[in-house]
């Protein structure tokens, strides 16, 4: 099987694949100083910014790339290999960049009027509370999980209006929310996930869109751009941001592992750990199972392009939920393949200095995150295979 989304063997890396792996050794650089800022370094920032990374999905009218599913995979399973917390947080500017191109013309041209970037936290749950009044709505709220709100310009947040039930979409300045000190983790720690509350904002009405009209393959972007990716539904994009983010942090490890085989000797007789038995099994067995990663992950993109290109139907419930097992797959294959490598890399990889130790703590609060939660997932997906699924929209949290 042609092995379509690694960028060394694939012969059409995408040039901001190659722009991705130039940041790889400087995120790695950075890892403890992002730690320690608990937020993304501005040199970070302004690497991505040089590197036209945070307009991968941004139709080519507004300055982008026009990228999709498969270069957004490739991206951040590259920018994971160096640092995940940061790969986060830059994969969700560039989504949210996608995100945006979304919003009805009114509120682009708006937001896209200045000559910097445009980088968009966002944050749904819980949602605010909204009242309507003339020329559009008070805004008021807490929200957690805000990834890169601190090195954010704009937020968008979800809120209920009064006395209706349909969430709404608010976009606001970054500089008009107030964003308590919140972000204490043991994992994605340079994420800068803090909260976010707004006291009562005024939101004008271009700055707010029924979320149910965004979400669709005919939102409002749909018709304003010739590239087909504006007209996927949310979920045909989002799906993959964590699967790819899993897969790289992985490739990164095991390659740290085959380091040490070659470097590591073992305890009483100082034989090369890569001359051992059991070190060979290991690395075989952790290659196996990331390549299985590949290939699940490759099937799954490649079913989400097709059936884009050949309908402007929305994905069956069917297939999207086979989608989402195909993710969850990933995220457990990967973790089998790290594990592996860890039984048998001794107990230095738990110094505060090495990378390894880093990179299995973000992995694992990746890993809690509720997209990819196995629980609920795999029962909402068993539900939808067997027939036994209710309501309008029994895949709608399958991103």
């Amino acid at each position: 099987m042609r092995d379509v989304l690694d960028p060394q063997v694939n012969g059409s890396v995408h040039p901001a694949v190659a722009r991705a792996q130039q940041l790889v050794p400087l995120l790695r650089e950075r890892i403890i100083e992002t730690e320690e800022l608990r937020r993304l370094p501005e040199a970070t920032i302004q690497d991505g910014i040089d590197a036209e990374l945070f307009s991968l999905l941004l139709p080519e009218a507004l300055g982008g790339a026009g990228g999709g599913p498969r270069e957004f995979v490739d991206v951040l399973r590259t920018l994971a290999q160096g640092d995940p917390s940061a790969a986060w947080t830059m994969s969700f500017f560039i989504a949210h960049g996608w995100m945006l191109a979304r919003w009805p013309e009114a509120a682009q041209r708006k937001i896209f009027q200045g000559d910097g970037p445009v980088l968009v936290a966002v944050a749904a749950n819980p949602p605010g509370r909204a009242e309507r009044v003339e020329g559009g709505y008070r805004l008021s709220g807490r929200w957690g999980y805000c990834s890169g709100v601190l090195n954010a310009n704009w937020v968008q947040l979800a809120a209920k209006i009064e006395g209706e039930e349909e969430l709404r979409l608010f976009l606001i300045p970054r500089a008009e929310v107030e964003v308590p000190d919140t972000w204490y983790m043991a994992g994605m720690k340079g994420t800068g996930s803090n909260d976010v509350v707004v006291h009562d904002s005024f939101i004008p009405e271009v700055f707010s869109l029924e979320l149910a009209a965004w979400l669709p393959r005919d939102n409002p972007g749909a018709a304003l751009y010739p590239e087909s990716t504006y007209a996927y539904d949310i979920r045909d994009l989002l799906v993959f941001l964590l699967p790819a983010l899993l897969l790289g942090a992985g490739q990164a490890l095991i390659g740290d592992y085959r380091h040490r085989l070659d470097t590591r000797r073992a305890a009483f007789d100082s034989t090369l750990t890569g001359d051992t038995v059991a070190g060979q099994l290991r690395y075989a067995r952790a290659v196996s199972q990331l390549r299985a990663a590949e290939a699940v992950l490759d099937r799954a993109v490649r079913q989400t392009l097709e059936v884009n290109a050949a309908s402007t139907e929305s994905m069956s419930d069917e297939l999207r939920a086979n989608i989402k097992l195909d993710c969850l797959s990933v995220g457990r294959l990967v973790w089998e393949a790290i594990q592996l490598a860890m039984r048998g890399s001794g107990a230095a990889i738990y110094r505060t200095n090495d990378d390894t130790q880093h990179f299995l703590r973000d992995v694992e609060v990746i890993l809690g995150h509720l997209t990819i939660d196995e629980d609920g997932m795999l029962e909402r997906a068993g539900q939808v295979l067997l027939g036994r699924a209710d309501g309008p929209s029994a895949t709608r949290n399958f991103t």
